[in-house]
């Protein structure tokens, strides 16, 4: 056979093929991921996305070192939530378009059954025995409150009386369940269940880095329906006043 002729009628079978493939694969609604400590926020604006633009999104949250694991993994990850500077510095993110989002905020909060202090620092009172934190190494907030402590001269003090979990929404299930007298986590999370503990107090911004909170768009994704819908959604008026209203 005339290998021209081979090679054309290896195309038209081919061509069909890559094309199912390629339909199957856009058929599944990108993934949006963001640290665990603000599924409620990332939550709430997707559900508002998908109402106003039909598009459909699938979420996923966790710690960030998960996060970015998820998006090298699967290649459905379009776009990832959090700490500008954590972000910038995974590989799997070199060359991503940044979309500013807000300003995380570090809160000490404290059980229903504990004492309220008058100021972040007096969670070295002896009252507090058991202080949640998340993570220093995979997230922001553990990371700011490792700075909050080191700062404030408290964390050799306190290092006894820590306890290190992976995220901020175990430290606040744990503020919830009485489990801990006193725990870090952002004040997104201590809106969403300011019922369920004693109270927050805001750290001192000065005594850690800002977190600055972006929406990172994985490269590979910049030119998805959904992902620049969701771009032009971030920046109305609606999704603006949703993000203030998480703390952010």
């Amino acid at each position: 056979m005339n290998p021209h002729t081979l090679f054309a009628r290896l195309r038209a079978a081919v061509l069909p093929l890559l094309a199912a493939v390629t339909l199957t694969a856009h058929a599944e609604p990108p993934i949006v991921a963001a640290g665990a400590g603000y599924k409620r926020p990332v939550s709430e604006l997707a559900q508002a996305f998908e109402a106003r633009s039909g598009h459909k999104l699938e979420l996923s949250f966790g710690n960030m070192a998960q996060v970015l694991t998820l998006a090298a993994s699967s290649g459905r990850v379009a776009l990832i939530l959090g700490d500008q500077a954590f972000l910038e510095a995974a590989p799997v993110l070199k060359g991503a378009r940044l979309i500013p989002v807000g300003e995380g905020r570090l809160v000490l909060a404290w059980a229903k059954a504990a004492p309220a202090p008058a100021r972040p620092e007096n969670v070295a009172d002896p009252v507090y025995a058991r202080i949640a934190m998340p993570d220093p190494a995979h997230a922001v907030y553990g990371k700011a409150a490792s700075e909050f402590l080191q700062r404030s001269g408290l964390a050799a003090a306190l290092q006894p009386r820590l306890i290190t979990v992976a995220t901020v929404p175990q430290v606040s299930a744990y503020l919830a369940s009485g489990d801990v007298d006193a725990g870090f986590i952002n004040l997104t999370d201590a809106l969403g269940m300011r019922e369920r503990i004693g109270g927050w107090l805001a750290v001192d911004g000065a005594l850690y880095a800002p977190v600055r909170i972006v929406a990172a768009v994985v490269p590979g994704h910049e030119q998805q329906a959904e992902v620049k819908a969701l771009e032009s959604f971030l920046a109305t008026p609606e999704a603006q006043a949703l993000l203030r209203r998480h703390g952010l």
